[in-house]
């Protein structure tokens, strides 16, 4: 529960690719490993380390079916925004769907996106389904959970073009991005909020040749990063 995630500061990883992953990073420190006698991952050696039963590891796992090994992880250390990056910076708003958070993140890191903000009312990182559907996705993003419209402020004041997904907008596929990019993705049931769209310096949107009604927002981002990358 996020309210226990936060008073601990501390969260969990389940499966054996995603610990794994784990131990080969150093933004996150290990609390703990409870593993099976068949996991056969490189456990370092300070981490605090426990031999369980498969039916204990059902019984912890927040998974149907759990795989070998669960850790127990510490909130990194807070980091700063840099605003000074010649990249992209993605700003979510108000983003409700654990997957779409997991995948998201994970799609910015194929991109070579650094950093990621999302507003306060967006998905917890250390939901444990973000944690899943990001793929290790999450020991490599810079993650900030800030107010969106001071950033959004703070971005412009660095000389970044602030551009919004909206069904609205110019067409993607007609847009040049400047290296120095905020990409505002919203909800999928409410759009970007009025305060951020008066920021909003260009409206752009995904144009449409079929009959489905919209995309989801992780599929958005990606079709976007995409355009940028090719773009720049």
């Amino acid at each position: 529960m996020k309210k226990y995630r936060d008073l601990n500061r501390l969260f969990v990883v389940e499966g054996v690719k995603l610990v794994n992953e784990l131990f080969e990073q150093s933004a996150f420190k290990i609390d703990a490993v409870f593993h099976t006698p068949s996991f056969e991952g490189a456990i370092p050696g300070s981490v605090h380390t426990f031999q369980i039963t498969e039916s204990e590891l059902e019984r912890i796992s927040g998974l149907k079916n759990p795989n070998k090994v669960l850790a127990v992880v510490k909130y990194p250390a807070p980091v700063t925004i840099d605003y000074m990056e010649n990249n992209l910076v993605l700003l979510l708003d108000r983003v409700n769907d654990p997957g779409n958070l997991g995948t998201i993140i994970r799609t910015a890191d194929w991109f070579g996106i650094r950093q990621v903000i999302a507003s306060p009312s967006t998905v917890d990182l250390f939901n444990p389904k973000v944690i899943q559907s990001s793929m290790g996705a999450v020991y490599r993003i810079q993650y900030h959970r800030e107010d969106l419209v001071e950033t959004c402020q703070q971005l412009q004041a660095n000389d970044f073009q602030l551009m919004g997904a909206d069904l609205g907008g110019k067409n993607l596929y007609e847009v040049d991005f400047p290296a120095k990019t905020g990409l505002i993705m919203g909800s999928e049931s409410h759009g970007i909020s009025d305060e951020l769209q008066k920021l909003i310096d260009l409206s752009i949107t995904i144009p449409q040749f079929g009959q489905t009604e919209s995309l989801n927002v992780a599929m958005a981002s990606g079709i976007i990063l995409s355009h940028y990358k090719r773009n720049g």
